[in-house]
């Protein structure tokens, strides 16, 4: 199977009162596609900072996906977010190859 490279990028949450925990991760097929991902992001956000909001961690990571998984982020308009427990299971199943 052949396994393809994609951007990587760590979130975290950061919660007045709380500090910050991780709170998840997105897939992008390019550095192009995951700063405008991140781009939107912040459009989404209000003028003043939230309590709680979601921040990129950089720098983004490389990692190969199986076909699957990459026709998945490639049929998304900039990448696809998802939280832990699924990053761990893509892990677990060889879906994301560090």
């Amino acid at each position: 199977m052949d396994l393809e490279k994609v951007v990587l990028i760590e979130w975290l949450e950061s919660e007045f009162g709380w500090g910050i925990r991780p709170d998840g991760y997105s897939l992008h097929l390019n550095q192009d596609n995951a700063e405008n991902f991140i781009e939107d992001y912040w459009n989404t956000m209000p003028e003043e900072v939230p309590n709680e909001y979601s921040r990129p961690c950089y720098p983004a990571m490389s990692v190969k996906v199986t076909p699957t998984l990459y026709l998945k982020i490639s049929e998304s308009e900039n990448g696809i977010r998802f939280y832990n427990r699924t990053f761990d299971e893509y892990i677990k199943s060889g879906d994301i190859i560090k």
